[in-house]
């Protein structure tokens, strides 16, 4: 809301408050040590040659998301210059052949990032082994969008009595696939695509090996 009067005079003045940061950080936020923002870098594909087509793959991706069941809210959309790497470098051997330009050293290449948030809330769970049991009793799988997610929850095992299982149930019954966004404090969302068209991602075995080493004695 803007207010106007029919009055003028000097800037307000301004002053610091306290503010309980320690407080705020350990209610409002899921983990203490990540931010609950999430972001993924596209690269240019050989055939872009401008930063509007890239920018529609990229909400290609972000609407083929949502359309699975991920939910995520639309944050913010940005270009982001690109370091020089073998992958740039790849870039722009391919345009050059392309567009058949000889000098290429000169060609400045720009990602799109795009940033999101989870679209209903991030839940912390904390996942402890039941003696003599050898799993947590759920399955998951990975979209074709890079996300990993839930797909089932076996009653009456530790991730059922964390919760997983009513969760699970209610995201189902919205509609709404029940997303893992972070292990151990690390983030295994979707990161990136490269300029070869690649979905860079957590690999689900590697997740499922995690999840397995839990068990085992040490």
């Amino acid at each position: 809301m803007s207010m106007r009067v029919n009055r003028q005079g000097r800037e307000f003045r301004r002053s610091g408050i306290k503010y309980d940061w320690k407080m705020k950080i350990g209610t409002y936020l899921p983990d203490q040590c990540c931010s609950v923002i999430s972001s993924i870098l596209f690269m240019p594909l050989p055939s872009e040659y401008c930063i509007n087509t890239t920018t529609a793959r990229c909400m290609a991706w972000f609407s083929a998301a949502i359309s699975s069941g991920v939910p995520l809210v639309f944050v913010n959309i940005q270009s982001e210059l690109i370091p020089s790497t073998e992958e740039t470098h790849f870039w722009k051997r391919e345009t050059a052949t392309c567009r058949q330009k000889i000098n290429n050293a000169t060609q400045i290449i720009h990602g799109i990032r795009l940033w999101f948030l989870p679209g209903l809330a991030e839940i912390s769970i904390v996942l402890i082994p039941r003696p003599g049991k050898v799993r947590f009793g759920m399955e998951i799988k990975r979209t074709e969008e890079g996300f990993v997610c839930v797909y089932s929850v076996i009653t009456g095992s530790s991730a059922d009595r964390a919760g997983m299982k009513e969760l699970y149930e209610e995201s189902s019954a919205n509609r709404f696939l029940l997303v893992i966004s972070r292990l151990q404090g690390k983030s295994i969302m979707p990161t990136s695509a490269c300029s070869a068209g690649l979905v860079h991602c957590c690999d689900q075995s590697d997740i499922k090996d995690i999840l397995t080493s839990c068990y085992r004695p040490i």
